[in-house]
């Protein structure tokens, strides 16, 4: 009995002295501060072009079902509704400009990013709120 026990004891210091060496993880070398910035710039240009296209498809609508085709997934079924008053051609102008606002506040970002001169440059060029909804 005691030759068994010693024998499994011995099993399981072998079993987790093998498993403590090998690395549970491949050491990734950090990115420089320029690749980093490639990274986000890039992030920023994919969604750019992205808004742009659904600005071009909403200035090219001449209803509110084409409008409603040009929004993203998430919000197609979400009929536009015009407010007692409007005319659709408000309503478009305010959706634009709405698209228009968000395209500055990305491309600020993006000249940001782009003068940064550290990685706390670039954490500071994010809106104090960013990702939080009221």
């Amino acid at each position: 009995m005691k030759l068994l026990t010693s024998t499994l004891a011995t099993l399981m210091i072998i079993s987790v002295a093998t498993y403590a060496d090998t690395p549970t993880q491949p050491h990734k070398p950090k990115k420089t501060l320029e690749q980093k910035k490639a990274l986000r710039i890039s992030k920023i240009n994919a969604r750019l072009s992205k808004i742009k296209k659904r600005r071009e498809c909403m200035s090219s609508a001449t209803s509110l079902e084409g409008m409603q085709s040009c929004r993203v997934a998430k919000n197609r079924n979400k009929p536009f509704k015009l407010k007692k008053g409007m005319t659709f051609e408000q309503k478009k102008s305010r959706v634009i400009a709405r698209i228009d606002r968000h395209i500055s506040k990305i491309e600020t970002l993006k000249s940001c990013i782009q003068n940064a001169l550290s990685v706390k440059d670039i954490k500071a060029c994010r809106p104090k709120n960013h990702g939080k909804k009221k």
